[in-house]
């Protein structure tokens, strides 16, 4: 499958947020697995912090860690946790399939309109197994493979049924499909037990 590896601009994205807040909030994508105020999570290819500002504000107990391979983006994402007076949120550059964490570290790993536009989905999803405690729940909001005036190519997106596929290949358990507006969907899965 064709994967993307160009730059995004993060004022750009910033600009779209507030038309995206309205019809999608990241606070009902993050209410799925933020359970407990202490939780630590990653947020990969966390942009200029979409859901890791509103997840910090969640888990005020718990740590964000805002991963993105571009340094724009984490200065956006750390400018804004300024100003929201946020301090349990850190920024990490890094590339997806080569995170620089423990294993067995975070209780919860986000990845929202990201696993579609990597180089390399098998590698990123052994990171992010590696990196997830047993029974931590990997998160993903993706963009459904239908036509829209907007978004990513048609050929690089997952329908729902691929990724649960992909997901379930690679031995996550309890995978399901969790409705969002159209045109995305959300997936929870887990890392299994051990």
């Amino acid at each position: 499958m064709p994967h993307h590896d160009h730059q995004f601009d993060p004022e750009r994205l910033a600009q779209m947020e507030d038309s995206r807040r309205k019809v999608f909030p990241p606070e009902e994508t993050l209410a799925h697995f933020l359970t407990r105020p202490d939780l630590v999570i990653a947020d990969i290819g966390c942009g200029p912090g979409f859901y890791a500002i509103p997840a910090a504000k969640m888990i005020p107990a718990g740590h964000v860690m805002a991963v993105d391979r571009q340094a724009d983006m984490l200065d956006w994402t750390q400018q804004r946790a300024r100003e929201a007076g946020i301090a349990n949120l850190t920024t990490v550059q890094s590339v997806a399939d080569d995170l620089p964490f423990s294993d067995a570290t975070f209780d919860a790993v986000l990845m929202a309109n990201v696993l579609h536009d990597l180089p390399d989905d098998g590698r990123i999803l052994k990171e992010v197994l590696r990196i997830l405690k047993p029974g931590g729940i990997y998160f993903l909001v993706e963009w459904d493979k239908v036509e829209t005036a907007f978004g990513p190519p048609l050929d690089i997106r997952f329908a729902p049924e691929e990724l649960e596929a992909l997901l379930q290949s690679y031995k996550f358990a309890a995978v399901h499909t969790i409705a969002a507006p159209s045109p995305w969907y959300q997936m929870s899965a887990k890392k299994p037990e051990e």
